[in-house]
């Protein structure tokens, strides 16, 4: 299951008094519902997500005493899961667009409001319902939670709607909780999304989806520890590949001093370091001071393999 599965379905699990349900309602209706005008009023809710089909004939009851109508399109080879379509016309579908905002009638005519309704959505709850029908509607997340057989994907969170005026309703009321939004076109859609990590985390929170917080913010210690041991790999390797070349290199300077002019031909201390490093090939300089029966500092030994290596040079050319 996807975590933007997870957070809607953590969202839809909420009870909501009648502001709330109004507020929920029109953010959803808003950012996913084909609303017809011309003729009967009338309009489908398409969705993947079962529960949200239970949530909104819930509510309809509740406000209107009745349901809508529910056709499911089975899965099949290219679209792997059920899909359902909830179909509400005549005055419920009428009564329901007036009461969340989403129509106004203009010298008797009915037209679509896109902004966000402020009569309908005066306090902070509400304004999160608002938020948490507009997700469940349109947003989605990037974020992989628990995946072990990919690479760590960034912390991505948006809102995606063909309407400007809505998602720029949206980002405004996400501002008044500190939570800094972009706008943006991508093809035919309009992009509101959130990127920062901590900015994703406090959205969630402020739609009530706890669960997801803290899923989130297991995920974000996970992938610090793991790269806080991927950096401790990479230094670590590189440690040793710089000490091995280092090896390399003094292992063929001393044996081609020993083939050219022969050890005893160098003063008593380079002669002591040039058997250590024969007896030694791989070791690094640490532990070739801890091994040597002679007393020699770390310092002084990379000292004395250098001069042999400046030896080696001057007896090539």
């Amino acid at each position: 299951m996807s975590f933007s599965r997870d957070i809607k379905k953590e969202i839809l699990s909420a009870s909501l008094d009648d502001s709330q349900s109004l507020a929920f309602l029109s953010g959803l209706l808003n950012s996913s519902a084909e609303i017809f005008l011309d003729g009967n009023v009338s309009l489908i809710i398409s969705t993947e997500i079962y529960e949200l089909t239970e949530k909104v004939n819930a509510l309809l009851n509740k406000f209107y005493g009745k349901s809508a109508n529910i056709q499911t399109i089975p899965a099949h080879q290219i679209k792997k899961e059920n899909y359902y379509k909830m179909e509400i016309d005549g005055d419920m579908a009428f009564n329901l667009l007036m009461d969340t905002g989403c129509i106004t009638t203009q010298n008797a005519n009915l037209s679509r409001n896109f902004n966000v309704d402020e009569y309908l959505i005066k306090e902070p709850k509400d304004l999160k319902c608002f938020v948490c029908g507009a997700f469940v509607g349109c947003g989605t997340s990037s974020i992989k939670i628990d995946s072990k057989t990919r690479l760590s994907t960034g912390y991505h969170l948006e809102f995606a709607s063909k309407n400007y005026a809505f998602l720029s309703g949206i980002g405004h009321i996400l501002a008044q909780f500190d939570v800094s939004a972009k706008l943006v076109k991508r093809k035919n859609l309009n992009i509101l999304y959130i990127k920062d990590a901590e900015q994703v985390s406090n959205t969630l929170a402020l739609m009530g989806a706890n669960n997801a917080v803290l899923s989130l913010q297991n995920e974000m210690a996970t992938r610090q520890l793991r790269n806080k041991v991927n950096r401790q790999t990479n230094c670590l390797s590189a440690n040793i590949e710089k000490t091995v070349s280092a090896s390399m290199k003094q292992n063929d300077a001393i044996e081609l001093i020993v083939q050219k002019i022969g050890l005893e031909s160098l003063p008593t201390d380079l002669q002591n370091v040039a058997l250590l490093r024969m007896a030694n090939p791989e070791e690094s300089l640490e532990e070739l001071s801890k091994l040597a029966t002679f007393k020699v500092t770390k310092s002084a030994l990379n000292y004395r393999l250098n001069k042999l290596i400046k030896i080696a040079d001057k007896l090539k050319e």
